[in-house]
């Protein structure tokens, strides 16, 4: 039977609190405390301490620094005792502490310095200012900086430096800690745990998206789950020396949500391979994607080579990295859709749900094209390339004054294709881009070619699309 310390709040060890660092340590305690639960909390320290020190060689540098385990000083066995005594001083209270509210819990209670030999990314020594007051460190509670001592094992290297993620839904964040403390067992029962679990992927908008493809796959939805409302934030760090540096990615929910709803049955072939057709690599330039084989193919003389998704999924893709930088995927569908007949109802969503269009603009628009290609091919080519070749908003209002309104009044048709209230409201609403309003014409246009069969000589199809990001107006 585990003995517990009266002086631990055991539930403040593992609870939520919504720092993303003391949870990702307080779900790696969770996990470990269900997987030996005939340890007390120093146990698992020293239980960890030994990973640290006899699996990992002490490779926690972009971690603490000049911790017990980091410190050159120190060898060997040394590093265990060490920590051992500090974390010793911290439960007894033997350490110096004093009364007063916990940076993140908010508790009133028994406060201890945290610098960055025993938390991540704070300051202390030279860098006092990082406090108030200019206090040594960060004023934590004991609980909040034993869950620091944890982080390691729940976290992974994306190319080179610390990864984890946290999410708005706390049982996302703990099916992260969860896979990698998962793993990381893995490697040591079979004695290939060398250090902190390295993510195969290098590039964060990759990782991050792996993430979520996993959590479709595992179909968390099904738990308590709601897409509408996940969202996600990937923490991309280290605490190495005397460069500290971090930078933060978001996965808003609204595109979390899309692009979970683009793996549906009815979108996935379609969203696959616009996606997949968007690598690149500077090492493989004249690479060219095949669809007919999902591969991308490098011609060299005579020879061609052949690479396959196992590979280019660790290059680059735009539409990933758009999509975490909050920058428009406009113009690479339209580009996509010159040449490739793409569901609507992708980019329907798209700008319903992440760029906020109202349905009633993308109605209009839709019928607009339908009305310009229900024409000979002649006239369609035409205002193809008059489209393309507006610059402003005033040519894009003329185009359909002239080119739709007065013909639908000179066809005689009784209903009136646009209304002023539809023009005014939901052709050149005020939150909405005109460029994108010509955008999505065009690329609805095209649809509309590809229904019927229509090819439009190659001249054509090199148009330009202005690109924007998602709060240009």
């Amino acid at each position: 039977m585990k003995k517990e310390f009266k002086t631990i709040d055991y539930e403040w060890l593992i609870r939520p609190t919504g720092d993303p660092f003391a949870d990702v340590g307080g779900y790696v305690i969770k996990y470990l405390m269900e997987k030996h639960p005939e340890k007390d909390i120093l146990g698992l320290i020293e239980y960890m301490a030994k990973i640290y020190v006899n699996k990992w060689e002490g490779k926690i540098n972009p971690y603490f620094l000049n911790s017990a385990i980091t410190q050159p000083a120190y060898k060997g066995e040394v590093k265990i005792k060490e920590t051992i005594k500090y974390f010793s001083s911290l439960i007894n209270e033997t350490g110096n502490y004093v009364e007063g509210y916990c940076r993140i819990t908010g508790q009133n209670t028994k406060l201890f310095k945290a610098g960055r030999d025993n938390s991540l990314m704070s300051g202390s020594g030279t860098f006092v200012n990082f406090h108030h007051n200019f206090q040594f460190g960060i004023m934590l509670s004991k609980e909040m900086i034993i869950r620091m001592f944890f982080i390691p094992f729940g976290s992974v290297y994306i190319g080179g430096r610390i990864a984890i993620i946290q999410s708005n839904q706390a049982d996302v964040t703990d099916f992260f800690v969860t896979k990698n403390c998962e793993a990381n067992l893995a490697n040591l029962a079979t004695v290939s745990s060398e250090g902190v679990l390295k993510s195969e992927y290098g590039i964060p908008s990759n990782a991050l998206f792996h993430f979520v493809d996993n959590i479709l796959v595992n179909k968390i939805k099904e738990a308590t789950y709601e897409f509408k409302n996940l969202s996600l934030t990937l923490y991309h760090f280290t605490n190495f020396g005397a460069s500290p540096e971090i930078v933060i990615y978001k996965l808003p929910s609204t595109v979390f949500w899309f692009y979970s709803y683009c793996q549906s049955p009815k979108l996935k072939s379609d969203w696959q391979l616009f996606l997949s057709s968007h690598y690149t690599n500077s090492k493989f330039k004249g690479a060219k994607f095949n669809i007919a084989t999902s591969n991308y193919d490098i011609t060299k003389k005579e020879d061609t080579e052949h690479i396959g998704i196992e590979n280019y999924k660790l290059w680059r893709n735009v539409i990933l990295e758009n999509l975490l930088n909050g920058k428009s995927l406009l113009k690479s569908f339209v580009k996509w859709g010159i040449t490739h007949k793409f569901n609507f109802t992708i980019i329907e969503i798209y700008l319903k749900h992440v760029q906020n269009m109202r349905q009633e603009t993308l109605n209009k628009i839709k019928e607009l094209a339908l009305f310009l290609t229900n024409t000979d091919e002649d006239a369609i080519k035409k205002s193809i390339k008059a489209l393309d070749g507006y610059k402003n908003a005033y040519e894009l209002r003329r185009f359909f004054l002239k080119n739709i309104v007065a013909k639908n009044y000179k066809d005689g048709t009784k209903e009136t294709i646009i209304t002023m209230e539809e023009l005014v409201y939901y052709l050149f609403p005020d939150d909405v881009s005109w460029r994108d309003i010509r955008d999505i014409l065009l690329f609805a246009i095209y649809q509309e070619l590809h229904a019927k069969n229509i090819h439009v000589e190659d001249e054509l199809l090199g148009i330009e699309i202005e690109e924007t990001s998602i709060n240009e107006n």
